[in-house]
Protein backbone atom coordinates (compact mmCIF):
# COMPACT_ATOMS: atom_id res chain seq x y z
CA UNK A 1 0.00 0.00 0.00
CA UNK A 2 1.35 3.36 -1.02
CA UNK A 3 1.30 6.53 1.00
CA UNK A 4 1.42 8.77 -2.06
CA UNK A 5 -2.32 9.06 -2.61
CA UNK A 6 -2.78 10.09 1.03
CA UNK A 7 0.04 12.65 0.84
CA UNK A 8 -1.38 14.09 -2.39
CA UNK A 9 -4.83 14.31 -0.80
CA UNK A 10 -3.46 16.13 2.26
CA UNK A 11 -1.44 18.53 0.06
CA UNK A 12 -4.52 19.18 -2.07
CA UNK A 13 -6.57 19.98 1.01
CA UNK A 14 -3.88 22.33 2.33
CA UNK A 15 -3.56 24.07 -1.04
CA UNK A 16 -7.33 24.52 -1.20
CA UNK A 17 -7.45 25.97 2.31
CA UNK A 18 -4.55 28.32 1.51
CA UNK A 19 -6.20 29.47 -1.71
CA UNK A 20 -9.52 30.06 0.05
CA UNK A 21 -7.76 32.06 2.78
CA UNK A 22 -5.91 34.22 0.26
CA UNK A 23 -9.12 34.90 -1.67
CA UNK A 24 -10.95 35.81 1.51
CA UNK A 25 -8.12 38.16 2.55
CA UNK A 26 -8.14 39.85 -0.85
CA UNK A 27 -11.92 40.23 -0.73
CA UNK A 28 -11.74 41.79 2.75
CA UNK A 29 -8.97 44.17 1.63
CA UNK A 30 -11.03 45.23 -1.39
CA UNK A 31 -14.09 45.81 0.79
CA UNK A 32 -12.05 47.97 3.19
CA UNK A 33 -10.63 50.00 0.30
CA UNK A 34 -14.12 50.57 -1.11
CA UNK A 35 -15.37 51.58 2.33
CA UNK A 36 -12.50 54.07 2.75
CA UNK A 37 -13.15 55.51 -0.72
CA UNK A 38 -16.87 55.87 0.02
CA UNK A 39 -16.10 57.50 3.35
CA UNK A 40 -13.62 59.91 1.74
CA UNK A 41 -16.13 60.82 -0.96
CA UNK A 42 -18.76 61.50 1.72
CA UNK A 43 -16.26 63.66 3.62
CA UNK A 44 -15.57 65.60 0.42
CA UNK A 45 -19.30 66.08 -0.20
CA UNK A 46 -19.76 67.24 3.38
CA UNK A 47 -16.86 69.68 2.96
CA UNK A 48 -18.35 71.19 -0.20
CA UNK A 49 -21.87 71.47 1.19
CA UNK A 50 -20.64 72.82 4.53
CA UNK A 51 -18.60 75.52 2.84
CA UNK A 52 -21.36 76.40 0.38
CA UNK A 53 -23.92 76.69 3.21
CA UNK A 54 -21.61 78.85 5.35
CA UNK A 55 -20.82 81.07 2.38
CA UNK A 56 -24.51 81.40 1.53
CA UNK A 57 -25.29 82.47 5.11
CA UNK A 58 -22.46 85.00 5.02
CA UNK A 59 -23.54 86.36 1.64
CA UNK A 60 -27.05 86.86 2.98
CA UNK A 61 -25.77 88.59 6.14
CA UNK A 62 -23.43 90.82 4.13
CA UNK A 63 -26.21 91.79 1.73
CA UNK A 64 -28.49 92.71 4.63
CA UNK A 65 -25.70 94.66 6.34
CA UNK A 66 -24.77 96.62 3.24
CA UNK A 67 -28.40 97.24 2.33
CA UNK A 68 -28.98 98.77 5.75
CA UNK A 69 -25.88 100.93 5.40
CA UNK A 70 -26.92 102.16 1.96
CA UNK A 71 -30.43 102.92 3.20
CA UNK A 72 -29.06 104.90 6.14
CA UNK A 73 -30.70 102.69 8.76
CA UNK A 74 -30.28 103.59 12.41
CA UNK A 75 -26.95 102.79 14.05
CA UNK A 76 -28.32 100.05 16.29
CA UNK A 77 -29.72 98.05 13.37
CA UNK A 78 -26.49 98.49 11.44
CA UNK A 79 -24.44 97.30 14.43
CA UNK A 80 -26.66 94.23 14.81
CA UNK A 81 -26.22 93.44 11.12
CA UNK A 82 -22.48 94.00 11.42
CA UNK A 83 -22.28 91.61 14.39
CA UNK A 84 -24.23 89.00 12.45
CA UNK A 85 -21.98 89.37 9.41
CA UNK A 86 -18.89 89.01 11.61
CA UNK A 87 -20.35 85.81 13.07
CA UNK A 88 -21.18 84.39 9.66
CA UNK A 89 -17.74 85.38 8.35
CA UNK A 90 -16.10 83.52 11.22
CA UNK A 91 -18.32 80.51 10.44
CA UNK A 92 -16.86 80.36 6.90
CA UNK A 93 -13.25 79.81 7.98
CA UNK A 94 -13.37 76.19 9.23
CA UNK A 95 -15.45 74.85 6.31
CA UNK A 96 -13.16 76.69 3.88
CA UNK A 97 -10.06 75.09 5.38
CA UNK A 98 -11.74 71.67 5.44
CA UNK A 99 -12.64 72.02 1.77
CA UNK A 100 -9.09 73.03 0.84
CA UNK A 101 -7.66 70.02 2.69
CA UNK A 102 -10.15 67.38 1.54
CA UNK A 103 -10.75 68.64 -2.00
CA UNK A 104 -7.67 70.62 -3.08
CA UNK A 105 -8.92 70.60 -6.68
CA UNK A 106 -11.63 73.02 -5.55
CA UNK A 107 -9.36 75.44 -3.70
CA UNK A 108 -9.40 77.92 -6.60
CA UNK A 109 -13.18 77.98 -7.19
CA UNK A 110 -13.76 78.05 -3.42
CA UNK A 111 -11.49 81.07 -2.99
CA UNK A 112 -13.19 82.82 -5.91
CA UNK A 113 -16.60 82.22 -4.33
CA UNK A 114 -15.35 83.51 -0.98
CA UNK A 115 -13.73 86.59 -2.53
CA UNK A 116 -16.91 87.38 -4.48
CA UNK A 117 -18.92 87.14 -1.26
CA UNK A 118 -16.50 89.34 0.66
CA UNK A 119 -16.72 91.89 -2.18
CA UNK A 120 -20.27 92.77 -1.12
CA UNK A 121 -18.68 95.00 1.48
CA UNK A 122 -18.72 98.70 0.75
CA UNK A 123 -20.89 98.66 -2.35
CA UNK A 124 -21.40 102.23 -3.55
CA UNK A 125 -25.13 101.98 -4.23
CA UNK A 126 -27.97 99.48 -4.44
CA UNK A 127 -27.28 98.67 -8.09
CA UNK A 128 -23.65 97.94 -7.27
CA UNK A 129 -24.73 95.81 -4.28
CA UNK A 130 -27.14 93.80 -6.42
CA UNK A 131 -24.44 93.25 -9.06
CA UNK A 132 -21.96 92.11 -6.42
CA UNK A 133 -24.51 89.75 -4.89
CA UNK A 134 -25.24 88.30 -8.33
CA UNK A 135 -21.50 87.80 -8.95
CA UNK A 136 -21.16 86.08 -5.55
CA UNK A 137 -24.05 83.75 -6.34
CA UNK A 138 -22.56 82.91 -9.73
CA UNK A 139 -19.21 82.13 -8.12
CA UNK A 140 -20.94 79.77 -5.68
CA UNK A 141 -22.79 78.10 -8.54
CA UNK A 142 -19.46 77.69 -10.35
CA UNK A 143 -17.98 76.06 -7.24
CA UNK A 144 -20.85 73.57 -7.05
CA UNK A 145 -20.55 72.86 -10.77
CA UNK A 146 -16.81 72.21 -10.38
CA UNK A 147 -17.51 69.87 -7.46
CA UNK A 148 -20.05 67.95 -9.53
CA UNK A 149 -17.43 67.22 -12.20
CA UNK A 150 -14.97 65.63 -9.80
CA UNK A 151 -14.43 61.97 -10.58
CA UNK A 152 -15.66 59.38 -8.13
CA UNK A 153 -12.85 57.70 -6.22
CA UNK A 154 -11.54 54.45 -7.64
CA UNK A 155 -10.46 51.44 -5.66
CA UNK A 156 -7.60 49.15 -6.40
CA UNK A 157 -8.43 45.50 -5.89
Amino acid sequence: MSLWPSIIAVLGTLAGALTAGLLQQRSARTARAEERADSHRQDQLDAVTGFAAALDAHRSAMFHRERLALAGADTERQLEAQTTSHDTRAAVTAPHIRLQVLVPELAGPAQQAADATYALRKAVDRTDLDARRHAAREASVALIAAAATLPAPTTVG
